[in-house]
């Protein structure tokens, strides 16, 4: 089960001033979901996530700067083309 259509917990973001990505590790425990279920997420494009050297990032600002604007549903293929 690789867990892509686990909810968010969208209480544990943070708020106000953030970092601009952070490892899908931490974002995983500030969801309340497993770091498997966020890879998932980023291989479906289901959050924005950048590639940084070898790794993959969340891209909280994209992210927040996107609640902030009201969405509420992530989809896979939402991030698709980022």
């Amino acid at each position: 089960m690789n867990g892509t259509n686990a909810p968010f917990n969208l209480n544990r973001l943070p708020t106000g001033r953030y970092d601009t990505v952070c490892s899908p590790e931490a974002f995983a425990e500030m969801c309340g979901v497993s770091d498997d279920t966020v890879m998932g997420w980023i291989k479906t494009g289901t959050v924005p996530a950048v590639k940084m050297a070898d790794s993959q990032l969340i891209n909280l600002e994209r992210l927040c700067e996107d609640l902030e604007q009201g969405k509420d549903l992530f989809a896979e293929g939402d991030y698709d083309n980022d």
